[in-house]
């Protein structure tokens, strides 16, 4: 027998291949991370139905008053205006930008937030606002992170407020104080490095261990990476961002309460903190895409405290979800419309060439 020279010899048989291709399809299936989204948000959704009568649930939406939800939009939408007004204070060192463009690169930001698996949100907003303004990443990225202390100051704040309401505790105390503790170390260490941080990148032993065009990059993006941190430095700015960060909350807080009065949950004021604090914590720290199955049970588990009836919470759950993501979508793209904006060009790393699109 002889052997054909173009032929490896430990080129597998057709049989062998056969064997393999069905371990290979099994090994993608279960690593593909869509599948495991939707499999995870097909647990919690059916967690979450377990609870409750589907036919109740259908009357509550018939009974549902859904002028209140012109109104929620509405607040919505001004606070989202009070958000681009914060990022613009954060970026006061940074650059200039209008302020209708970071108002619709917020809106641009929400809505991928809202259909993209995890929160994909904030890279996009950087992305627009660099690729239009010429704004430096490395102080966008710096003041977003500056803009995320500063919301976890005033989350521990809302967690601190839910406990002295009554029964608004949704988890351990223990975790909850200790998570507080965490955050409250981490402020303080935020705002004293930003005083300490030089002005030019230091010149550390390992740094200059690094590739030449990493120490350049670095030399590069340090200054601007410190302009983004400004908001932390200057104590008359941070008051500011704290006060706007605040109002916000309670923004969001009268948000959810016109949710209840459109599903007639007349509920006291702890019930909505907790709420708000719930839908926080489970935005920041995401699970499933635009949080479907986590956010229902999240808030069956919040409502669960004041009695309510698993029917009405879900009603609650699903709907003030469903029209808060239409909420996200459609001024999402009332936006990239007025900035003249095509789907392609929300994930660019790079501007355009020539920019054809309207003025902001």
């Amino acid at each position: 027998m002889t052997t054909d020279p173009g032929t490896p010899a430990s080129a597998p048989s057709p049989g062998q291949l056969a064997e393999r291709k069905p371990s290979g399809r099994l090994r993608r299936v279960f690593t593909n991370r869509w599948l495991i989204q939707l499999l995870v948000v097909a647990v919690l959704l059916g967690l979450a139905a377990w609870r409750i009568d589907i036919r109740e649930l259908g009357r509550a939406f018939a009974r549902a008053q859904y002028t209140w939800l012109i109104f929620a939009l509405a607040v919505y939408t001004g606070s989202r205006l009070v958000h681009a007004w914060e990022w613009q204070i954060t970026l006061t060192k940074v650059g200039r930008a209008p302020f209708f463009g970071l108002f619709g690169a917020t809106l641009i930001g929400t809505l991928v937030n809202a259909v993209v698996p995890a929160a994909a949100g904030d890279v996009v907003k950087i992305q627009v606002v660099a690729n239009r303004y010429k704004l430096p990443r490395a102080g966008l990225i710096a003041g977003r992170g500056a803009e995320a202390v500063v919301n976890a100051l005033v989350m521990v704040l809302f967690i601190v407020i839910s406990f002295t309401l009554p029964a608004a505790g949704f988890a351990s105390p223990k975790v909850l104080w200790l998570g507080a503790g965490g955050t409250l170390a981490a402020f303080a260490g935020a705002v004293f490095a930003s005083h300490r941080i030089p002005n030019a990148a230091p010149r550390w032993r390992l740094l200059g261990r690094l590739p030449r065009r990493v120490r350049d990059g670095i030399d590069r993006h340090w200054p601007r990476f410190r302009e983004g941190l400004e908001v932390l430095r200057r104590p008359k700015l941070l008051a500011i961002e704290v006060g706007l960060n605040l109002f916000g909350w309670l923004v969001d807080i009268l948000i959810f309460w016109a949710f209840g009065r459109a599903f007639h949950l007349h509920l006291p004021l702890a019930a909505y903190v907790s709420v708000t604090v719930v839908v926080a914590i489970i935005t920041v720290f995401p699970i499933t895409f635009g949080n479907v199955g986590t956010y229902e049970l999240a808030l069956l588990s919040a409502f669960s405290l004041y009695d309510i009836p698993a029917h009405d919470a879900l009603a609650y759950a699903v709907g003030s979800h469903l029209f808060s993501t239409a909420f996200n979508v459609g001024l999402g793209m009332i936006a990239m419309w007025c900035m003249g904006m095509q789907p392609g060009d929300v994930f660019r790393l790079h501007a355009k060439a020539a920019e054809n699109s309207r003025p902001t």
